[in-house]
């Protein structure tokens, strides 16, 4: 008895027996995946959701109460930035009707999304009236959020900007 085309019998023929493997192949396959989705499971669930749920919920009133206020801010940032260069930073604050703010404090915080290690803060100096600056050098390459906290009589104005430095 020869595997052929020919033979009548179902499993001297190629074609069932090419069936047979690939539905074998297909099972064992779908088999191992299971195995590995209960062995590693995503971690989508969030331990402290309740806690985000109201840091989330404080944010909220805070974006309101600085609409409120009529403050706005814009950050001029350099147009190429490397690792390990020396730029300046500035921040113009304006309130209500474009007047110049003078905050008590301007602080810049530069977070990285991919290693909060190398996450830093600077402390702004005033350059001119509602003008802020500050000298920042990146140890790292990639995307940095920079988030701009002007604070006065207690309230917080936040600034914010996605910059990517180049190695």
């Amino acid at each position: 008895m020869m595997i052929s085309q020919k033979n009548s019998e179902a499993l001297k023929n190629p074609w069932v027996l090419g069936m047979i493997a690939f539905l074998l192949t297909f099972l064992t396959a779908n088999a191992i995946f299971i195995y590995l989705a209960f062995q590693s499971p995503p971690n989508l669930v969030v331990k402290d959701f309740y806690e985000r749920g109201e840091r989330y919920e404080e944010t909220h009133k805070r974006i309101e109460q600085e609409k409120a206020m009529g403050w706005n801010g814009v950050i001029m940032a350099p147009p190429q930035t490397r690792v390990n260069q020396h730029q300046t930073y500035e921040v113009m604050l304006q309130g209500k009707n474009a007047t110049a703010l003078n905050p008590e404090s301007v602080i810049l915080h530069a977070y990285r999304p991919s290693d909060a290690r190398a996450d830093f803060s600077v402390e702004m100096t005033q350059v001119g009236i509602g003008t802020y600056a500050a000298d920042v050098s990146y140890s790292l390459p990639g995307i940095w959020d920079i988030i701009i906290v002007a604070t006065k009589d207690g309230n917080e104005f936040l600034v914010t900007k996605r910059v990517s430095i180049s190695p």
